[in-house]
């Protein structure tokens, strides 16, 4: 499941992806001025139609709420096929990737994953979607594949795939890889966050030496 720090990054993440794209979107729009009646039509439609995926992606989330499964799926394939250069879209397929981890859905969960990773515009919402369906792949015994998505540096995240690192090599009995990806993970993080929890993990293999 994912942690309320990831929820406000994704929200965060949609917010500044409006802030700094609207206005982009509505000058490539202008470009097509004559087939819809200029200007002014094209930017009453194009709020017209952030904000209809605004109220479809508040629909998915209150569904998924509610648990109503194939209520929360059909809306997200919509926001999918419709509106999939919005941020809507990239979303609604990590609202539903979690609710498949939930359900034990995890192909299905790995399948929206995978989506966001590639069509996203926004690093910060392509990383959040590679750290998870790492996780994912984790879970379905696929841990090559998931250390492959740990590798390399993945911006405000970069701390998180490296303690994921650690934890998968750590699962596999490699404690000195574990403990390495943990000191990576301790160097990467930012001086305000929490690391408890990996400082313990780190301790815990004080007495290995890192590769």
């Amino acid at each position: 499941m994912a942690s309320h720090y990831e929820d406000e990054a994704e929200v965060e993440n949609i917010k500044r992806w409006w802030k700094e794209n609207w206005k982009s979107l509505t000058a490539g729009l202008v470009i097509g001025i004559g087939a819809i009646g200029g200007y002014e039509g094209y930017r009453r439609y194009q709020i017209s139609h952030a904000e209809h995926a605004s109220q479809i992606y508040e629909d998915l989330k209150a569904a998924v709420t509610a648990k109503k499964s194939d209520e929360a799926v059909a809306l997200g394939d919509k926001l999918i096929a419709d509106f999939a250069k919005t941020p809507y879209a990239t979303g609604a397929a990590l609202r539903l990737a979690q609710q498949g981890v939930e359900q034990g859905k995890l192909d299905d969960a790995a399948k929206r994953l995978q989506w966001v990773a590639d069509n996203s515009k926004d690093d910060g919402l392509r990383d959040l979607a590679t750290l998870r369906l790492a996780r994912v792949l984790w879970q379905q015994k696929k841990t090559e594949d998931a250390l492959k998505l740990t590798e390399g540096e993945h911006g405000a995240y970069t701390a998180l795939f490296s303690e994921l690192r650690g934890d998968i090599k750590l699962s596999a009995g490699d404690r000195a890889a574990a403990r390495a990806a943990y000191e990576a993970a301790v160097k990467a993080s930012d001086a305000s966050a929490n690391t408890g929890e990996l400082q313990r993990k780190l301790d815990e293999l004080a007495d290995v030496v890192a590769s």
